[in-house]
């Protein structure tokens, strides 16, 4: 009876602890949208080239990428070990216990630390907020993934348009061959003519044969980032800016919209939520810890037995935790100077960006209404001046020859301003994707 009372005292002795812990000893609750013990890590399965699209948008390109994207897939194992890292946080210490036995004595007990200064609370609460800031950090590289995947899928609309325009010449090339051989055989031209237009078709089928080099290694890009080698798919699309259905919000209004938005600048913030929650976890810690035992011993001469309760406590003389605490400091203040740090350059690329995206589309007009439009009148006046005999095969060869660099100046300067289009709308938090 005495034994089943001393068991009982020590088990009750252990609740006691327990309730004097109080709240701060419960582990924070679970993402809803965490991974749990014993939920598997929804992945998506790459089963070859086969379930790809042969041609897509840049929409279901991004969408492609965030599921077969082998960093992006990492992800969620990342934060399912963040959350194992909380419930690790807001574990107890489990008990110890022990035996000993002298010529005339036997003893046994049991001991358990009783943080009873809100340690376990700390803890799990730090561990939370590493892993919102391990999320945040995510979600800044998932954009310069996604944004990475969207310039090579522009750089492969504009290398297929390209060769689209650099074959267009070819057959205007053609065409002007039989021209030039067919007025050489009248008598009407030289030699001279007919080899000079052979010499043209061997330079322009050699930059389309580069082109289309380019435009392979364009599409191998776009297969690299789905871990699919074997894949040559066809971009769809354009690269020319929308046109605006309502007017377009000031730089001030756009700025007020990206602080709220950015990763960049919530990771950033994340992060000095967590350094400013250590400083406190760190001051908790330096609270001594005590351990209560339970211990029952037998006396073997008398027969006696009895039961004795303990308390140890570490007394903190030269650790007080002063290091740990200053170095939370530290980092405190750190995170503070690389958020203002965040904030000054995310502002400044918005500028930027605002600045770029304006002029770039400034030129992108002028080009379309005083160049682009004089293409196709210039090219029908070389040849019909040829045909007359007023003009040189040099001049024809001249005339389109300028025709097409202008053509490939066009699409160089309309990737330029799909690309500072996307600066900007990355710079306002404003893609067309989630980065979470």
């Amino acid at each position: 009876m005495k034994t089943v009372k001393a068991i009982a005292a020590a088990a009750a002795l252990l609740v006691a602890g327990a309730s004097l812990a109080g709240p701060l000893a419960q582990p924070a609750a679970a993402s809803p949208s965490a991974p749990t013990m014993g939920t598997s890590v929804p992945m998506a399965a790459v089963s070859g080239t086969a379930a790809l699209p042969t041609s897509l948008g840049l929409v279901e390109f991004l969408s492609l990428v965030r599921s077969h994207h082998p960093a992006l897939r990492a992800m969620p194992l990342v934060q399912g070990m963040e959350q194992a890292d909380v419930r690790t946080a807001g574990t107890w210490e489990n008990p110890s216990v022990h035996y000993s036995r002298k010529p005339d004595e036997k003893e046994w007990g049991i001991e358990q630390p009783l943080p009873i200064f809100g340690q376990i609370g700390m803890r799990t609460e730090a561990a939370r907020l590493a892993a919102a800031t391990g999320q945040a950090e995510r979600a800044v590289e998932t954009q310069e993934v996604l944004s990475l995947a969207a310039l090579r899928f522009a750089e492969l609309l504009t290398a297929q348009q390209k060769l689209a325009a650099k074959q267009q010449a070819m057959q205007h090339l053609e065409q002007a061959a039989k021209v030039v051989l067919g007025q050489v055989e009248l008598g009407a031209r030289s030699k001279y003519d007919g080899a000079r237009v052979e010499l043209q078709r061997a330079q322009v089928q050699a930059l389309l044969e580069q082109q289309e080099s380019e435009t392979l290694a364009a599409q191998a890009a776009l297969a690299e980032m789905l871990a699919q080698p074997q894949w040559t798919p066809k971009a769809i699309g354009s690269l020319l800016p929308a046109k605006a259905t309502q007017e377009e919000p000031s730089l001030d209004s756009m700025w007020q919209q990206a602080s709220t938005r950015l990763p960049q600048l919530q990771a950033a913030h994340a992060k000095v939520t967590q350094t400013e929650q250590l400083i406190r976890q760190q001051a908790r810690e330096a609270l001594p810890t005590p351990t209560v035992g339970v211990a029952r011993i037998r006396n073997r001469p008398d027969g006696d037995r009895y039961n004795q309760v303990g308390v140890s406590v570490e007394l903190p003389l030269f650790d007080r935790k002063q290091g740990a605490i200053e170095r939370a400091r530290l980092e405190y203040t750190q995170a503070q100077l690389e958020e203002d740090t965040a904030q000054q350059l995310a502002r400044q690329r918005l500028q930027q960006a605002y600045t770029q995206r304006n002029l770039l589309r400034k030129t992108l007009r002028s080009f379309e209404t005083r160049g682009l439009t004089q293409l196709d009148p210039l090219r029908q006046m070389a040849q019909d001046s040829y045909r007359l005999g007023q003009s040189s095969i040099l001049e024809w060869l001249d005339a389109m020859e300028s025709v097409a660099d202008h053509q490939q100046q066009y699409l160089d300067l309309s990737l330029r301003a799909w690309q500072a289009d996307w600066e900007l709308n990355a710079a306002r938090g404003q893609l067309p994707f989630s980065a979470e």
